[in-house]
């Protein structure tokens, strides 16, 4: 099951990233949201039903801002919580037109203590939680919680061990949608929508506090 320490392994991979023709940005190895077609769903239903001009977002896990340019360009201010700090250089030279609205959170793992209460309105995070023990995505489900705003929303995607790919991927965390309801019962969030099928090795839950 991956760890935290499993977890930091990315910081360097980023680090060490050389932009070429067949990734021109990091993480494209994973599936452009501009031309794979679940990512295209995933956009279609999960970023631009919930993303308007002016919110105060969160994303936890940008990377190298794979999932970024579609949140950072209408928001107020972008929180990104990251393990891994190598991401931040990368994240202001890619969007140096927006480096003035980027906050940058370093989280010691499962918490986002520096961000304030009730100071959120979109949470979002993707290709994150599948590499995350089902003990820390219910800490990271509680934070989101505590930073939400009364009537703010959040899309969690998540491993499904029940799905094939995911079950024999040793990175993938041990969780279904089972597990993620019993997290999600400890918490006041409210589902909008769980989705188990735009995604062939995981799912996505779109919630409101």
């Amino acid at each position: 099951m991956p760890s935290l320490e499993w977890n930091r392994k990315w910081g360097p991979m980023l680090a060490g990233f050389a932009q070429s023709p067949d990734e021109p940005n990091w993480g494209d190895r994973w599936g452009d949201p501009e031309t794979f077609e679940p990512l295209l769903e995933v956009r279609r239903r999960f970023v631009e039903p919930y993303v308007r001009p002016g919110q105060d977002v969160l994303e936890i896990g940008a990377g190298g801002g794979r999932w970024t340019q579609y949140l950072l360009p209408s928001a107020r201010r972008l929180t990104v919580v990251e393990l891994n700090p190598e991401s931040f250089d990368h994240l202001r030279r890619r969007f140096p037109h927006h480096a003035d609205r980027l906050q940058l959170y370093r989280t010691s793992g499962y918490e986002m203590s520096g961000v304030p209460d009730a100071s959120i309105d979109l949470v979002f995070t993707f290709d994150v939680m599948v590499h995350v023990e089902p003990e820390g995505i219910g800490g990271y489900l509680g934070e989101i919680e505590r930073v939400l705003r009364p009537g703010g929303r959040a899309v969690v995607h998540y491993g499904d061990k029940r799905k094939p790919i995911a079950a024999e991927n040793p990175g993938f965390s041990d969780m279904d949608r089972d597990r993620m309801e019993s997290l999600l019962a400890a918490t006041r969030l409210r589902v909008l929508e769980h989705d188990e099928e735009v995604m062939f090795h995981s799912n996505l839950v779109a919630l409101e506090k």
